[in-house]
Parts: structure tokens; sequence; C-alpha cells
């Protein structure tokens, strides 16, 4: 009996504290969706904690505005469910919509009142009110996945793949071996992702490059990226140099794969993730 309560209590400590939930210590696949659950309240958090990740998402917890700006940036979830007072709703969603990596996550603030002036402002700003009495479970669930669903999910998992490999790298010293270590990763990774030198050159390669533009790795490792057809928009001399220059690209553009087949993909890109070494990932759009 002791040992049933002892677990009872882990358990509900697990899915109320505010940060990464225990059952996220395994990575997620790129496409699960991710949901951040932000409260005051520790039995708020704990229910939607359960109704979301019964139906398949990565569930993570906020507990206050500072926590919700932070984790956001960091995690990049495909939504934001906010139920807190009007003030702190409203300045978590003007926070998150000013900034760069985040503008572009739907916020939905809970309200006890389609009618109130919570739900006013907030639709006003451009967040997304509903009704914080979830008796109709499937509605709520349902009104959210419709929100991820129509939002650039895919350039939001490139943008995490990038700070993944970020943190990664600020927590090695910068040297050959760290840079080893990182190639040894994207080699692996799924979503397509190139590694690139000073020159241009590829020195990593993942299985989704491969996948995504035709060429086997071997294929991608003996050129560069001004000699494949990823440089049809994507890359020319004068736009390598901007984008070393400002250390950052974000675009949707278009690439040939090995065939010559034009492709849309989306692209983001880091310059210096490690000195002379520098990261791109790619989606199709």
């Amino acid at each position: 009996m002791h040992g049933s309560t002892r677990h009872g209590r882990r358990q509900h400590d697990r899915l109320a504290a505010p940060g990464r939930r225990h059952s996220d210590a395994r990575l997620p696949v790129a496409e699960q969706r991710r949901v951040l659950c932000v409260g005051s309240q520790e039995h708020t958090r704990l229910l939607h904690a359960y109704l979301f990740e019964e139906v398949g998402y990565v569930v993570y917890a906020a507990a206050d505005e500072e926590q919700a700006v932070a984790f956001s940036k960091r995690l990049l979830p495909d939504v934001v469910v906010l139920e807190m007072d009007g003030a702190a709703a409203l300045s978590v969603y003007t926070r998150l919509a000013s900034e760069p990596s985040t503008f572009d996550i739907p916020v939905v603030v809970l309200t006890p009142s389609m009618d109130s002036a919570l739900a006013r402002q907030a639709r006003a700003l451009g967040a997304v009110p509903m009704l914080s009495d979830i008796a109709d479970v499937e509605g709520f669930v349902g009104a959210v996945d419709a929100l991820v669903v129509a939002t650039c999910r895919a350039q939001r998992a490139l943008k995490r793949r990038l700070l993944d490999l970020q943190e990664l790298a600020r927590f090695n010293p910068p040297d050959a071996d760290a840079q080893t270590a990182v190639r040894r990763l994207i080699d692996r990774l799924q979503v397509a992702v190139l590694a690139v030198d000073e020159q241009g050159h590829c020195v990593a390669a993942s299985q989704g490059a491969s996948a995504l533009t035709g060429y086997s790795r071997p294929e991608l490792l003996a050129a560069s990226v001004f000699q494949l057809g990823l440089s049809s928009e994507f890359v020319s001399y004068e736009g390598w140099l901007q984008f070393l220059a400002h250390r950052h690209y974000a675009s949707t553009t278009t690439i040939a794969t090995r065939d010559g087949e034009p492709i849309r993909v989306h692209a983001v890109a880091l310059a210096k993730l490690m000195p002379g070494f520098h990261v791109a990932a790619l989606a199709l759009a």
C-alpha cells in the first residue's frame, strides 16, 4: 500500500513539475507534436499534460511568464497553451510574438468566456482564445491540433535541430575532437543536415540529406555546395559571404536533386557553429 502511494506521488510530481517531462528523456521523432502548457496552478498543468500526452504530444510545463518565454525559445513547441491571469497571458504572447525564433508559434489563451475582455484582447493581438472549461475534451484538443497543422512545423523542426547542435557545440571545446563528435551526430540524423567548412566543402551529411537530395553521402562529402544543385537559389558565392557575415539564414528556396529535379525546401543555416564549421538543415516545403 505504501509503495503504491509513493509511486502515485512520483507520477503526480513528474507530470505537474515545470520543465521537460520524464517520459521525454528519450528523443522524440522529428514529426512528434510539442505543446508547452503554462499556468501557475499545478492541478491545471497536470490536467493539460494528461490530455495532450494521451493524443501523442510531447508535453512541457512552465509555471510563470519567465519560464514560458525561456522554454519556448529553447524548445520551440508547436503550440503554447496559457492559463494565466489576463495581464500575464498577454505579456507572454507579446514577448513570444516579438522574438524571431518564436513569433510564428500559435498561442492559445484560455478564458472563462469568449466574450471576456481577455478573449477580446487576445484575439486583437493575434492569440487564439479558447474556453477554459474543457468538458469537451475532444473539441478542445481538436481545436489545438487544427492550429498546429496550420502552421509551419517543418521550419520549427529545423530550428530545433540547429539548437540541439548549438547546445552540443556549446558544451564542448572548439577543437577537432568536438567537430568529430558533431559530424558523427549529423551522420545519424534523419533530418536533412549538412555541415560545411569555410570554403563551402561538405564535411558532414546526414542520412536525411542524402535522401532529400538524391546524392549519396560519399558524393556529398566529395563536393562543395557551389558544385551541387543546392546552389540554384540557396547559395551563390556572394550570398555565401553575406551568410558568413550575418551568421544566419532562413528562407524557403529551390534546390536541385541529383537527377536535376527542382524541389522547394525550407532552409535554415547557422554560420560558425564552431570555428570554420557551418551547418544547414533542409525540409520539403
